[in-house]
């Protein structure tokens, strides 16, 4: 059975590029025995762009717009889709929205049907999520409300994000919680350490996520010294996962 590593791109796996080439050459020394998993916040275009630009592996599985997109070989997981679509109501969210001043629409190329983004940028910003999520919740409407890198603010369905996505792969693929590693660094990576797979903290990791660790943090959450995939590298050697016989 393979060894299921989920990485999150934008200063985890990418940060330091001579990191990215020592774990890309170890990844590749091992390629047959390793699910390798992109999750990231990007869009699917904009993670295709970051790919050829710092000469990433192609993954197995791409996780993208935090977990509302899943693609293989460049198809969309339709059943992913289809599931995450019930009870969503985007149109209901987005006015709720509009009372929120602070909140200001990212790009057209960084929404889609199931995912809703704004920039926050506010010293009450915890405050004005946590009113987002009540005025949500007091709507009967499913939705949660994901703050990351003290600025990017994602509106999801409540059955869908990077953490629910990575199960919902590790599952068909039938990889043992035991055999999956997830890495991140910030606030929309929360979700990937929520599932009771083995985890890395990387050094260079935001507040958020280091606050979250600090109060819900498993044994099995390993808080690396190293930055980027330098930290990556530190945890494969950490829980003795190269050797390990899957």
């Amino acid at each position: 059975m393979k060894f299921l590593l989920v990485t999150d791109l934008d200063n985890t796996l990418v940060g330091d590029d001579r990191a990215t080439f020592s774990l890309n050459q170890k990844l590749l020394s091992l390629r047959d025995e390793v699910c390798l998993v992109y999750a990231t916040g990007r869009s699917y275009p904009s993670a295709q762009r970051l790919k050829h630009e710092r000469q990433l592996l192609e993954p197995d599985y791409w996780i993208t717009g935090v977990g509302t997109e899943i693609y293989r070989r460049g198809k969309s997981d339709q059943t992913w889709a289809s599931q995450l679509s019930h009870d969503w109501d985007r149109r209901a969210i987005v006015s709720i929205t509009q009372s929120f001043r602070d909140l200001v629409f990212q790009p057209a190329s960084e929404q889609n049907p199931r995912k809703i983004s704004f920039y926050l940028d506010s010293e009450n910003a915890d405050a004005i999520l946590s009113n987002l999520q009540a005025e949500l919740d007091r709507a009967g409407l499913s939705a949660q409300v994901v703050f990351s890198s003290n600025q990017d603010v994602d509106i999801l369905p409540r059955r869908g994000d990077k953490g629910l996505a990575m199960t919902y792969l590790r599952e068909q693929l039938q990889v043992r919680s035991d055999a999956t590693l997830v890495c991140g660094d910030s606030g929309n990576d929360i979700s990937l350490f929520q599932q009771s797979t083995l985890g890395v903290i990387v050094g260079n990791a935001r507040s958020e996520l280091l606050n979250w660790h600090r109060q819900h943090g498993q044994s099995y959450h390993y808080r690396a010294q190293a930055n980027y995939a330098w930290g990556i590298l530190e945890a494969l050697v950490h829980f003795n996962l190269w050797d390990a016989d899957f």
